[in-house]
């Protein structure tokens, strides 16, 4: 890995943490058993285009949610 390789998925990774923080927020006050919670996932994974399968990312997505519980 090259030093701007490294620096470029330190970036991302600085973004994702922010990004999972507001996410954590967000969700704070909404019922884990919220029906329109699951769907939206439901939806964004079924429009999926990117290299990742969806099975892993529906496992990402649970296990966020999850923390987000916590």
């Amino acid at each position: 890995m090259t030093p701007a390789q490294r620096h470029q998925l330190l970036i991302l990774d600085r973004a994702l943490l922010a990004l999972l923080n507001e996410r954590a927020r967000l969700l704070a006050g909404v019922p884990a058993g919220e029906p329109l919670r699951a769907a939206a996932a439901d939806d964004l994974l079924r429009r999926h285009e990117g290299p990742f399968a969806v099975e892993p990312l529906r496992r990402i997505f649970a296990l966020l949610d999850e923390g987000c519980r916590a």
